[in-house]
């Protein structure tokens, strides 16, 4: 009955279903908007021969180095192309993301596929000169993907609250809120609407409806979304969207 027993709801939904992890606040560093931790967990787990000759060549300074050189390249690529392409590292090229592949046949492509580290973690902080939170955010091998603003109705707020908060309260220039260089969308959810933009900026910012229509496929299909078995019209985000 109140917001933070929906978002511990939909958490629980993720890790017991879709292969999602719980993250840890304390790996997040939000003066740079990443979890460096995962970051090289990642790297080191998938990318062991690129890694150990890294090792080799820094030593302690690698994990730091490393870190500091994908800020650069996220500021200046944008988060989408070096989860794509990876990015260069003294003459190397790491990947930050495997993708699905299209048949199993290259079975160390199904297994690096399979090594992607997806975490949701609550509560994280989202600016770096304040005590800020957002409710939830996405992430992948240690990137900001996604953030999310929950809202219950019980408590007399809904989606258009949440909304308000990131027109009013989120700072669009913050590392997480970035335009394209660290989250790519922000959703503001309730049980009953689902509605996301790319773009934090201020009072201009523009939400678009991430909803199914109250009649999903039919002809004549209105606003909002359908009943669900959950109880929660929005159910079809957490349980097959993410």
């Amino acid at each position: 009955t109140n917001e933070r027993a929906f978002e511990a709801y939909i958490e629980d939904v993720m890790l017991g279903a879709s292969g999602w992890k719980q993250g840890m606040v304390a790996e997040w560093d939000k003066s740079i908007a990443l979890f460096p931790a995962q970051v090289c967990g990642f790297l080191k787990e998938t990318q062991p021969k690129e890694w150990a000759e890294l090792a080799k060549l820094l030593g302690a300074d690698l994990e730091g180095s490393l870190i500091a050189t994908l800020v650069k390249e996220l500021d200046s690529k944008g988060s989408l192309a070096v989860l794509r392409h990876g990015f260069k590292f003294y003459g190397k090229t790491l990947r930050l993301a495997y993708f699905k592949p299209a048949h199993g046949a290259n079975t160390e492509v199904v297994r690096l596929y399979g090594l992607n580290r997806l975490h949701v973690t609550r509560q994280i902080p989202c600016h770096p000169n304040d005590n800020s939170t957002i409710d939830m955010l996405l992430s992948v091998n240690g990137l900001p993907v996604a953030t999310i603003e929950l809202k219950n109705p019980t408590t007399g707020q809904t989606w258009r609250d949440a909304v308000r908060q990131y027109k009013e309260d989120r700072l669009p220039g913050a590392p997480l809120f970035s335009f394209k260089k660290r989250a790519l969308v922000h959703f503001a959810v309730d049980p009953n609407e689902v509605h996301m933009t790319s773009q934090l900026k201020g009072e201009k910012t523009f939400f678009l409806p991430f909803n199914r229509g109250s009649h999903p496929g039919a002809v004549c299909c209105g606003a909002g979304n359908p009943q669900h078995p959950s109880g929660h019209r929005t159910a079809y985000f957490w349980e097959d969207v993410l």
